[in-house]
């Protein structure tokens, strides 16, 4: 490998969540958005369309992100997210018989969840919350540990209980406004030692209502159920051998890097409030510190499409395109020798239904192929705009492709005989190669 080639670098901006299937006069989210730097790498580069989700595993970020970094969901999933996002705690291990869950704090009126995430809690008022259950809860239920992540974001682990994840049935809180449920009930088992343990749990969640009474958050609601995550480093699966780093919010995320063997680097949150700016301006001081692959992941569209603001889904996705693409693409304007490849891509569709009231996950994240956007200076289409149905008609948009293919892609680009060996078909003879400098 020449000098060049080990000087080059490269990037993978996650918007979470941008793909949508809504139509307005002005398209999509990500079409009405004004965004010149994603419709840059569109237009600079090459476009098309890949699966990032299974029939039969959950519709979310970590399914999608776990095959987007190299790792095969069907092989690696550990049945749900919260024993990724221990991972981003401190002094918190699981060991075989043990279960973590994801647990919002949440409030309920009655019967009826009200708000999956207690109004957007912040986090200097969940903690104390969290520490009020421990201590309240803690020789009653000396199993249980519930651990605070971030804002309404909690981790429950159960110790020793010696079921799996698939012997338990958890409501998901996010899907579930307005839905009331007998005391007890949001999570079931599947089977006579599942029960057990829903039953205990449904008690914990009672004591739980008991001991916030009056508070913001009035609730914890377990969902998620996973076992210990194990992954062999990002480094084996990848081929990248240089530095590597993730800057995002999300626990999962941090979690996934942990295990991988990568840099996480916390910068802003998951909310359509994140610092968007400081998260452009991380990813380029990685680059220039000679990280050789940077990952950066915006949460921010996402969460504006679970609220079902479309118009909020939009001006995340411009600030995202303001404040991270652009950097990172004036980056490697001024550097155009350390131009690797720079892929756009959302993790998967989140899907806004402002007149439909509520929808199921299996509409809300949908399995649609998410549309993405490559620049690296040799591979170009005809497509000129960022957006599902202008990737449609890009060159890798018929290619097959899945997350599993997109590492390999941004490696080595569309005709290198290297990307055979992930399953790639090749597609000689269709790209016009350009000096996009």
């Amino acid at each position: 490998m020449s000098a060049a080639a080990r000087r080059r670098r490269y990037v993978l901006v996650v918007p979470d969540g941008a793909a949508d299937l809504l139509r307005t006069p002005a398209g999509s989210p990500l079409e009405a958005a004004r965004t010149p730097y994603m419709d840059f790498l569109a237009h600079e580069g090459v476009s098309g369309l890949m699966r990032t989700l299974y029939p039969e595993l959950p519709r979310e970020s970590l399914v999608a992100q776990m095959g987007m970094l190299g790792w095969d969901p069907r092989e690696h999933y550990p049945g749900g997210r919260a024993s990724c996002e221990l991972l981003a705690l401190e002094g918190v291990h699981l060991e075989d018989g043990d279960l973590a869950f994801r647990a919002n704090l949440a409030r309920v009126e009655g019967r009826t969840l009200a708000s999956y995430n207690a109004d957007f809690i912040h986090t200097h008022e969940a903690v104390p919350l969290v520490e009020r259950v421990n201590r309240a809860l803690g020789d009653e239920f000396p199993e249980f540990e519930l651990r605070h992540a971030s804002d309404f974001r909690s981790a429950l682990v159960l110790r020793g209980v010696g079921v799996r994840p698939d012997q338990l049935v958890c409501a998901e809180p996010h899907e579930c406004h307005g839905v009331q449920f007998p005391p007890g009930s949001a999570v079931r088992g599947r089977d006579a030692a599942g029960e057990a343990v829903a039953a205990r749990m449904g008690r914990y969640m009672e004591r739980v209502r008991e001991v916030l009474a009056g508070q913001r958050a009035n609730a914890v609601f377990p969902w998620s159920p996973s076992t210990a995550l194990r992954l062999p480093s990002f480094r084996e699966r990848s081929g990248f051998t240089g530095r590597a780093a993730v800057v995002g919010a999300m626990d999962f995320l941090c979690g996934l890097a942990r295990a991988g063997g990568m840099e996480f680097h916390s910068v802003g949150n998951g909310r359509p409030d994140t610092d968007y700016a400081a998260k452009g301006r991380k990813t380029v001081e990685l680059l220039a510190a000679g990280c050789e692959v940077v990952v950066c992941h915006v949460n921010a569209p996402d969460e504006a499409a679970h609220m079902q603001d479309p118009e909020l889904k939009v001006r995340c996705i411009e600030r995202t395109d303001a404040e991270v693409v652009g950097p990172v693409v004036e980056f490697f304007r001024a550097r155009p020798q350390e131009l690797g490849g720079v892929m756009v891509i959302p993790d998967h569709y989140t899907n806004c239904s402002p007149d439909a009231g509520p929808v199921a996950r299996s509409s809300v994240h949908s399995l649609h192929p998410v549309p993405f956007a490559l620049w690296n200076g040799r591979d170009r289409d005809a497509v000129s705009r960022f957006g599902e149905d202008a990737a449609a008609e890009g060159l890798l948009a018929g290619a097959g492709l899945t997350h599993l293919d997109l590492l390999a892609l941004l490696r080595a680009g569309v005709e290198e005989p290297a990307r055979v060996t992930v399953g790639l078909p090749r597609v000689a003879g269709r790209v016009a190669h350009t000096d996009c400098r």
